[in-house]
């Protein structure tokens, strides 16, 4: 083969890659069931991946997770939130969460942990954020995968909530 051409597919694969990567968290935000969840947090500042709230996600279920640590976990949010083994949830679970249990930090799921906001309103969204007047809205796709949609800030997404102060 031409070595153009050999060039031509291997700078094509990341970046199709990229953009099906992209497509399918796209597919999961219009098609999954909507979750609000209520947070708690702070804001550091990581020079490396820009600016972003980090908070402590409030899943409605005590920090401990029982008997099931160290392991991955599905929460079971309809019709109670109750933490399960991995796959072992009941039938009647109609929708839930997959993540883990740690020892520390109770039940969690990956790549929640993180909105990414402009700098200019990273000082007023901190201080919202901090005052418990934060949540969450997910999407969950059948799996119990789950992506963040947006950031409400008293009930309102968080650009409208700094409009209208």
């Amino acid at each position: 083969m031409n070595q153009r051409v050999l060039l031509a597919i291997a700078l094509a694969i990341p970046i199709l890659a990229l953009i099906a990567v992209a497509g399918m968290k796209a597919q999961q935000r219009a098609s999954g069931v909507e979750v609000v969840l209520p947070i708690e947090g702070f804001d550091p500042r990581d020079l490396l991946s820009g600016h972003y709230l980090t908070y402590r996600v409030d899943y409605g279920i005590p920090t401990s997770c029982g008997e099931i640590y160290e392991t991955q976990a599905d929460l079971c949010l309809e019709p109670t939130r109750t933490v399960y083994p991995h796959n072992q949830r009941p039938d009647d679970c109609r929708l839930f969460l997959r993540g883990y249990c740690d020892t520390n930090t109770g039940f969690s799921v990956e790549n929640l942990n993180r909105f990414y906001i402009p700098e200019e309103h990273a000082a007023v969204l901190d201080s919202k954020v901090r005052d418990k007047q934060g949540s969450l809205v997910l999407a969950v796709d059948a799996q119990g995968n789950a992506v963040i949609k947006d950031l409400l800030i008293n009930g309102k997404p968080w650009r409208d909530a700094l409009t209208s102060e």
